[in-house]
């Protein structure tokens, strides 16, 4: 028996790059890179002053929003992004919103991780009281208020998923997913279950993360994975000489559709979600297993999930953080999982342009994937001169060629990685 199919219907981005997804493409190929000196933070006894932040005021985009969501967007970055995309596309979003039926409708993200329990949350807010903010409090009175089937959850990490759920109708779930850099991905391919499961016939699945704040720029600047050097980050993946990423913000989404409601509504679709694969090692919170048994696993499932194969794969959206210990390995496990069509394959990562995203990587670069798939269109890797491996296609300029098939990898801390397998539905 055929599993039934789930389609991309639509989507939205905001990325250091692109405000909006129609900005993507003239971004790759203007080689547009978004590293410059941190604004937003003081980084004062850092070692490192660059990243990649939207810099762009946001709050043009959401002028007519909620005073509350206004104010809550003001201290809540990851908040703000989201809103920010939502309201970038909400005109287009609205025909496919008429029509969507409550129970039938969830939401899936991915959030990062510098949310905390919300006793603290609201004993840091009291912080803000000099400036008239107290935002959290009103937020959830008016979400319990005003959202019949969607439950609010007295926690910071859900309001993003809440805010979604409210926007779209969605009162068969809400949920959030915490797994680091594959926070987001996982959040698309659980979103693609629900709907093979029958849980919902639409899910509106993605992420939102920033890094561009003293708590994570502390954290991984100990770990070793942001350069220290004094003028920039340098994040140059799959070269031999890389030496850590590019801390980066985002926040994005998908509408996954069933084949049925697609049908039912005369919709076209512009991407398919074919299939996943999802795997844990466990090695180390901060670095995956060596051997790469479990990145060629999710590899693999994803192949296998999906019904392709390896020859038919146009296209790698490599995750390539730029560190040392992901991209080498990475390369390994692709060429495992491949055989020997990996050597053929272009493979990039596009993080050198926008930065590491964490929770929100996964769909900032399946929609930039979209995109490029619209315009047949493959990124180099913009900053490459020497290839830590001479075996694989490893682009150096961008390349013109259509995309049927990709697969867009994403791997994380404690050896959690998540493979998505997309069709374009465009061609």
């Amino acid at each position: 028996m055929l599993k039934n199919k789930v389609y991309i219907i639509e989507y939205e981005m905001i990325s250091p790059i692109a405000l909006g997804k129609d900005e993507f493409i003239g971004s790759i190929i203007s080689n547009k890179s978004a590293e410059q000196i941190v604004d937003r933070v003081n980084t004062d006894g850092f070692p490192f002053k660059k990243a990649a932040e939207v810099k762009q005021d946001l709050s043009y985009l959401y002028e007519n929003e909620k005073e509350v969501i206004k104010k809550a967007s003001k201290i809540d970055r990851k908040l703000e992004l989201l809103v920010a995309a939502y309201w970038k596309s909400k005109k287009r979003l609205e025909p496919i919103i008429n029509i969507l039926k409550e129970e039938e409708t969830g939401t899936i993200l991915g959030v990062g991780s510098d949310a905390i329990p919300l006793e603290f949350f609201e004993e840091e807010i009291k912080n803000y009281t000099h400036m008239g903010l107290d935002p959290v409090p009103e937020l959830e009175t008016y979400l319990n208020t005003n959202s019949s089937m969607i439950n609010m959850v007295n926690n910071p990490y859900d309001i993003h998923s809440i805010y979604l759920a409210e926007k779209f109708k969605a009162g068969a779930f809400q949920k959030s997913i915490l797994t680091a850099c594959v926070s987001s991905t996982q959040a698309i391919a659980l979103g693609y279950q629900s709907i093979l499961n029958n849980e919902a016939k639409v899910v509106i699945a993605g992420g939102t993360d920033s890094l561009v704040n003293l708590v994570p720029l502390t954290a991984f600047g100990k770990l070793g994975v942001i350069p220290e050097t004094a003028t920039g980050t340098e994040c140059i993946p799959f070269d031999l000489n890389r030496n850590g990423t590019l801390a980066g913000e985002a926040a994005g989404f998908v509408i996954l559709a069933s084949e049925e409601f697609v049908d039912q509504n005369k919709i076209k679709p512009i991407g398919q979600i074919m299939g996943y694969g999802n795997s844990l090692d466990g090695y180390k919170i901060t670095a995956p297993d060596p051997s790469g048994v479990s990145m060629t696993k999710a590899i693999e499932n994803a192949l296998s999930n999906s019904g392709l194969k390896s020859s038919q794969i146009d296209y790698i959206n490599a995750h390539g953080t730029g560190t040392k210990h992901n991209d080498d390995l990475e390369l390994r496990c692709i060429g495992k999982a491949l055989g020997e069509e990996a050597k053929k394959i272009p493979i990039s990562s596009t993080k050198d342009r926008h930065g590491h995203a964490i929770a929100a990587a996964g769909i900032q670069e399946l929609c930039l994937l979209l995109e490029l798939m619209k315009y047949d269109t493959i990124p180099s890797n913009l900053k490459l001169k020497s290839p830590c491996s001479e075996e694989f296609n490893l682009l150096r300029e961008n390349k013109k060629k259509k995309i049927t098939y990709a697969l867009s990898n994403n791997f994380a801390f404690g050896g959690i990685n998540t493979v998505l397998a997309i069709k374009n539905e465009r061609v």
